[in-house]
């Protein structure tokens, strides 16, 4: 019996003495500076434990990690029920002297409160914060501390803020609202809504164009977006409507898997003024263009284009960097406007292309039917002086383009009853905007040959007529000739 009352004696002093060194003002006295030296090897901070008080069912703590930046919790707690009733407090004034805490230097300030109720099998935390300069409200639910339900509401949070906490270049201002109602956050078994909006948005063009080195100067972009998330299972499908003076864009369905990591969706753009698009062709345009498709990505990329253009009808495919495209019964005019190439030459082509965007190689072949040409002065200078009107012939034919990056190898094979264009190997580099190109011309058997050399807008033009045509008729075909041929090249 002595031994019992020995070992009961002794466990009743350790436990004393442990509630004593835990509980009680005493032992928090001398507990906290071996918390603080704790801390302080932590976050590398000259940080401080400005109050510590634990009590056998309170606590109170304040740790101010540097100078501007405290964090605070305070609470009712049970040890026997697990259960705790807790408010926090998070303000961090300057975080950009948080770098070794963070990993990363945040220039904003972040406050940061709320609550913590329940215990180990339901837990609800709820807080609300500035971040970003936004009104930031959230809640979320934890069973056995997994979350279950998540809620969020975030109005007018400041794009660049974001960008700037984030370490990213300053793309785009603008302000950005978001709510999330997730009923369940099982990743494999999710359901839920995520809502969110972009307004007042406006890119940085002058970034922009210094950064992925664009031809030209991006013209001042405005911008807004809506989406619109529906979280089933595993499947997070996403409705967009993106609205900007360059360009729309419409997804009404886009279907992430997340554990296939497999996205598929539908499209639609539409380009409002090609020409302000100038800044990544790098030649100016004509019109207006919307296409639609589905792209797929998972394994491989897949993507689809179909196109109503030049009263005609364009159907494209992407897998990975195979580009195949068809054109069916476009109107050459309508080409030649949006190109801003002169009209001289109506007629329907259809085509395909072939090429790879790896090796920047393809092919095109196309023909052209039903050719009539417009009044123009190079066949009325042969009207007249070579007593052949070509207006008059309807005209069919071949042409094609072997692509090799920036150079382009094209011929021509343009035929009527009794007339010809034909041009074989013409050379055409993108890159230096030159043409080296050997035209033959036979109107009604009257033979006149052409050579194109130099810059494709002002290249340098030999004429051949050989007796047929007077001095005089060859200098004023040479003047009128570019134009021409333009329309072909």
């Amino acid at each position: 019996m002595k031994i019992v009352g020995w070992i009961v004696g002794v466990v009743s002093f350790l436990l004393l003495s442990l509630y004593v060194l835990v509980f009680t003002p005493f032992g928090n006295g001398l507990v906290a500076p071996i918390i603080e030296e704790k801390i302080k090897e932590q976050t590398k901070l000259d940080s401080t434990l400005d109050i510590y008080r634990l009590s056998l069912n309170e606590f109170e703590i304040v740790i101010r990690l540097n100078k501007n930046n405290t964090i605070s919790i305070k609470g009712d707690y049970s040890l026997l029920s697990q259960s705790m009733n807790v408010v926090y407090k998070v303000n961090l004034e300057e975080l950009k002297t948080l770098k070794e805490l963070l990993q990363a230097e945040l220039d904003i300030p972040l406050h940061l409160n709320g609550t913590v109720v329940g215990d180990a099998a339901f837990l609800v935390v709820d807080g609300e914060s500035d971040i970003a300069s936004s009104k930031t409200t959230f809640s979320a639910e934890l069973i056995n501390f997994t979350p279950s339900k998540i809620r969020a509401d975030i109005k007018g949070l400041v794009i660049e803020e974001v960008l700037a906490v984030l370490k990213q270049p300053h793309y785009a201002d603008g302000l950005f609202d978001l709510n999330i109602n997730i009923t369940n956050a099982d990743v494999k078994n999710l359901n839920g809504l995520i809502n969110s909006k972009i307004y007042k948005g406006k890119l940085d063009s002058k970034y922009l164009t210094k950064a992925y080195e664009f031809k030209s100067m991006m013209p001042r972009t405005t911008f807004n977006a809506t989406t619109s998330s529906k979280l089933r299972k595993d499947v997070v499908d996403t409705r967009i409507d993106f609205n900007s003076n360059l360009v729309n864009l419409d997804v009404k369905s886009a279907q992430f898997n997340i554990t296939q990591k497999a996205l598929d969706t539908d499209y639609k753009l539409k380009v409002h003024n090609l020409d302000k698009l100038f800044f990544i062709t790098g030649r100016h345009l004509n019109g207006n263009i919307i296409a639609n498709g589905r792209v797929k990505k998972a394994k491989d990329l897949d993507l689809s284009m179909f196109s109503n253009i030049a009263e005609g009808k364009l159907e494209a495919k992407l897998h990975n960097d195979d580009f195949t495209a068809s054109l069916k019964g476009m109107q050459t005019l309508k080409v030649l406007d949006m190109l801003l190439y002169p009209k001289i030459f109506k007629s329907l082509i259809d085509g395909d292309v072939k090429y790879n965007l790896a090796d920047a190689k393809g092919v095109f072949n196309g023909k052209l039917s039903r050719g009539k040409f417009t009044k123009n002065q190079v066949l009325d200078l042969v009207k007249q002086y070579a007593n052949t009107d070509m207006y008059k012939e309807t005209f069919k034919g071949d042409i094609s383009a072997k692509i090799n990056k920036e150079k382009i190898i094209a011929s021509l094979d343009l035929k009527s009853n009794r007339s010809a264009i034909t041009t074989k190997n013409t050379k055409l580099n993108t890159a230096t905007n030159t043409i080296d190109s050997q035209i033959q011309i036979n109107a009604n058997g009257n033979p006149i040959g052409v050579r194109l050399r130099g810059d494709v807008n002002k290249p340098k033009v030999d004429i051949d007529a050989e007796e047929l045509i007077k001095k005089e008729a060859t200098k004023a075909i040479t003047k009128e000739v570019n134009k021409f041929l333009k329309g072909f090249f």
